[in-house]
Parts: structure tokens; C-alpha cells; sequence
């Protein structure tokens, strides 16, 4: 077992006094000293056996790691955070150097951009059956292949291996070898080399279906509209909560993880949405070249996330992890696939997209205007509308959730927005991000329900008459109030949150 700490937390070092020898030689006999709740149910029996010198075997800890151990027991197993990284830690670790090194898009060099462009403009000109060319790779997303994963487990492996696939055949341009995919820091400026060629825009050289035939031309709102929404939506105070959440499923959230859906999935929703019309359309998202911008961000956002959990490895990730569901796509061979990655080249799946620089060779630079990226956010304990009777609990009294629960969303025509009323007024929206089609969308109809949160201030909703609106993009079938009977009546709760920790 590794050496010992004196924080006794689990995020703050106990997950890290187990090796991997350690959390094989203990896993067939059900205790998985990778995950917290089997370590905290587990835990006054791998005390014992640390006490008696029985494990590991051969190599027993050091009494003041064992005490250490002890004293984390004892007070009720907290999970903390995570230490800062010691300078032999960050030493470490610049041994470990990626080649494909990603930028902020505004800061390539005229020669990278060139490049860049350069590369645009081969795979758009390849034959649309040409595995590399634009057409093919953009329609691994939607239409015409619908691969996607969204609102479940595997999205972000999934987009990971997408975006490091079309930088693959970014590389197949002759003169394009080492050309990297740039990501666009949505906390800065809009980039206007992204209003122009080949950026701007793409022209389908083939029929996708009646809505976008042959020679349709990709869409945006207009940048003042695209902030704005970026405002209404709460684009960036979700991504930046986000970054402040210590387990995996709240990193993510929504209800495929049994987290609030106000984090980094909520703010992909929403920023696909504000940007549209074509962004706001998964059967056509990606055919956008903002797409790839937005997206390689996102991962990049991921990656910051994963290197401040000490997530960057498969058992660091696997320690952040609290559900079942999340757990089993990166235990179980069988779901651990993201096709079409894993049986065709690049050949990737859940466990090889973890570790980005070693794996995929892969890195970022980060922003230049870090401050205004949030990029040391700070982590916050977290709030939940519930806890074991047996805890001890503080209650937040400033901010309540409110929830509207159980929308089914596949009678819903795409994607939608969910409005939050007072007196008539709206106080809060945010979006949802779907196909045009949804019945014919495999992963959506897998996971029909969704929650919609809002974290608002306690003292806005105390007085005045609450309502919800949900407006489809679409409002050519029903309006723009869609019949609240259609999507199976959902209902809304208001709670206040308790800490418990």
C-alpha cells in the first residue's frame, strides 16, 4: 500500500493509500478499495486486518498509516477534498508530456492557422464515402449514422473519442500531420476567426432527410442573440459549478446519474441550444464547424476537472464514481464500447480515454485569461435534497432547488427550453438538447425522462405564484407551449438543500 497521509479524508488521500496490487488482490472477495461506499462499508473490517498486520500481505502498512486509516473511521468516513498537488507530485508528473498539445484558438501562431484551415477545407473536399472526410465524421453524430451518446455514462468517453477522431482526420490532409484541434474558451471573447472561412459554416453535399436536403447550409444566431442566450441559459455559471463538484455523477448531472441536472451536461444543452439554429439540432450539430471548437472545450474542461480529483488514471476516476450505472461502464467489458471507436480504428473505449496523455497523447494549453475561466474554482461540499436519518446535517436556508420532474421528452419535436415563472415573469431557463426525431434517436428513447433544475435564490420564489413553461425550438406543432398531458405531466418540487459534511 501506498505511503501514508495525514489527511483523513478520502478525497484528501485515503483513496491513494491503496495500490493497484492491493485493489486487484481485493476485489474477488467483493470489497473495492477503489469506491468510496464499499471502502466506508468495508471499513471497520479492512481496519482490523490493517491492525493485525494481515493486509496487505507481506507489506503491512505503518502504524501512523494505519492510525491514519483509524482516525478517517472514526469520523465517519468524510470524503473532503482533494490536496493541492506537492511540488515532487507536480514534478512527477511533467515527466509524462503529451505531442498533440490543443489552444485556445485565438492564440495559434499564423503558421498553426494556416494549417488549421488548410486542414478544414481537405476533409471538406474529400468524397463524402471517404472514411476522413468531413461529411463522414460529422454525421457519426447524428444523422446519417447516429452514434451519439448524450445524457448518459458514456458521453463524455464518447465525445473524447469523437473529437480525437476527426483530429485524426484533420491528419490526413497531406501537409496537415501535426495539426491539432483548437478549442474555443467560451469565457472569452467569441472568437471571430470562427465567422470566417472554412469556418463559418458547411454546405451537406448529400440529403440527410426532407429538413436538410442537399445543399442546406448550416445556420448560427447571431453573436449579440448567441450571448444573450449564453445569459438567459446560464451557460457559464453551470459550467463553472461544474468544475466545483467532487464526484463524477455531479460533475456531469442530470438523471442518468442521479445528480442535479444543473452542471456540465445541463451547460452543453444550453450552449448547443443559444448557438443554433443548426447546433440546436443533434441530427445536424456537428455539420457546424463551431462544433468541434465547442466541443474540444468541453474536453478540455473535462481534463482540468480529472487532473484536480487526481482522476486521470482508471482508479482515480473510478474513486470519484458513486452509482452503479457509471461504475459498470468502465468495469464491464461489454459496456465498456463507444462505437464506432472501438471496433474500428482509432479503437478506443471507456478505460483508453481516461488518461489523455497517455493514451491518446493528448494535452491542453491552458487559457491565457485564466481568472476569467474560473480555472481554480473552488470545490464545494455537497448539497442534496436528502440524507440518512443517522447523519448530521446543516440546511442551506439561502438558495432553494427547484426541480421539474419527469418530463418525457420523446413525444417533444427536439430540443426545448424550460422556463421558470414567477407572477407570470420569467425568473430562469434553461435548455435540453435532443434530435428532431427523438423516437428514432436509440440513446433517447434508452432514456426517456428528464429533470430540469433551478438553484434559485430562497428570498425570489418566497412570495408570488410559481409556474413552469417548456417551449419547444420547434414551434410549428404545438407552439410554443407544449402540452404539459404529451410529456406525461411532470411535476416540480421545491426543497431546500442540506449539507451534511
Amino acid at each position: 500500500m501506498g505511503n501514508s497521509t495525514t489527511a483523513a479524508t478520502w478525497y484528501g488521500g485515503i483513496r491513494q493509500m491503496f495500490t493497484q496490487t492491493d485493489i486487484d488482490h481485493m476485489k474477488p472477495h467483493g470489497i473495492l478499495l477503489n469506491d468510496y461506499d464499499s471502502v466506508k462499508s468495508k471499513a471497520s473490517g479492512i481496519y482490523g486486518q490493517l491492525a493485525a498486520g494481515n493486509m496487505p500481505p507481506g507489506n503491512p502498512w505503518p502504524k501512523s498509516q494505519v492510525q491514519t486509516f483509524l482516525d478517517w473511521f472514526s469520523n465517519g468516513c468524510p470524503k473532503g477534498t482533494p490536496t493541492k498537488k506537492s511540488a515532487a507530485s507536480l514534478k512527477m508528473m511533467a515527466t509524462v508530456s503529451a505531442t498533440r498539445i490543443r489552444k485556445d484558438v485565438t492564440n495559434l501562431s499564423e503558421t498553426e492557422l494556416a494549417t488549421l484551415k488548410k486542414a478544414f477545407i481537405g476533409v471538406m473536399k474529400l468524397d463524402i464515402t471517404n472514411p476522413n472526410s468531413y461529411f463522414m465524421q460529422a454525421g457519426l453524430h447524428g444523422l446519417p449514422n447516429p452514434f451519439c451518446m448524450h445524457h448518459v455514462p458514456r458521453y463524455n468517453p464518447w465525445h473524447r473519442a469523437f473529437i480525437y477522431n476527426f483530429e485524426n482526420a484533420l491528419r490526413s490532409i497531406r501537409g496537415c500531420e501535426d495539426v491539432t484541434m483548437p478549442y474555443w474558451d467560451l469565457f472569452n471573447d467569441f472568437p471571430d476567426i470562427l465567422n470566417q472561412q472554412p469556418f463559418d459554416s458547411y454546405t451537406l453535399p448529400e440529403t440527410l432527410n426532407a429538413n436538410y436536403p442537399k445543399g442546406y447550409k448550416t445556420r448560427r444566431n447571431q453573436l449579440k442573440q448567441i450571448e444573450a442566450n449564453f445569459k438567459q441559459y446560464d451557460v457559464l455559471t453551470d459550467f463553472t459549478r461544474a468544475k466545483t463538484q467532487l464526484d463524477w455523477e455531479d460533475y456531469h448531472g442530470g438523471h442518468a446519474f442521479s445528480a442535479p441536472n444543473d452542471t456540465s451536461i445541463q451547460a452543453h444543452d444550453s450552449g448547443h441550444v443559444s448557438i443554433g439554429p443548426t447546433m440546436a439540432d443533434q441530427n445536424v450539430a456537428a455539420f457546424d464547424p463551431i462544433f468541434w471548437f465547442y466541443h474540444c472545450n468541453i474536453d478540455r474542461m473535462f481534463w482540468e476537472w480529472q487532473k484536480k480529483m487526481y482522476a486521470t488514471d482508471i482508479n482515480g476516476l473510478l474513486s470519484t464514481i458513486t452509482t452503479t450505472d457509471s461504475r459498470n461502464v468502465f468495469t464491464i467489458p461489454v459496456l465498456e464500447s463507444i462505437p464506432p471507436f472501438t471496433d474500428t480504428a482509432p479503437h478506443l473505449n471507456t478505460i483508453k480515454i481516461v488518461d489523455s496523455i497517455v493514451n491518446l497523447d493528448v494535452d491542453y494549453v491552458s487559457p491565457v485569461t485564466a481568472t476569467k475561466d474560473l480555472a481554480m474554482a473552488s470545490f464545494e461540499t455537497k448539497r442534496r435534497g436528502s440524507v440518512a436519518a443517522s447523519a448530521k446535517f446543516q440546511v442551506d436556508t439561502d438558495i432553494a432547488n427547484v426541480r421539474v420532474k419527469g418530463i418525457n421528452r420523446i413525444k417533444i419535436p427536439g430540443s426545448f427550453k424550460v422556463h421558470l415563472l414567477k407572477d407570470g415573469k420569467v425568473i430562469a431557463s434553461k435548455a435540453f438538447f435532443q434530435p428532431s426525431e427523438v423516437d428514432k434517436c436509440p440513446n433517447c428513447v434508452e432514456n426517456p425522462m428528464v429533470h430540469m433544475d433551478f438553484k434559485i435564490p430562497l428570498k425570489t420564489i418566497k412570495s408570488g405564484k410559481l409556474e413552469t413553461w417548456i417551449e419547444p425550438i420547434d414551434h410549428a406543432p404545438f407552439g410554443d407551449h407544449f402540452p404539459h398531458k404529451m410529456m406525461g405531466n411532470p411535476t416540480i418540487n421545491v426543497r431546500l438543500l442540506l449539507r451534511n459534511e
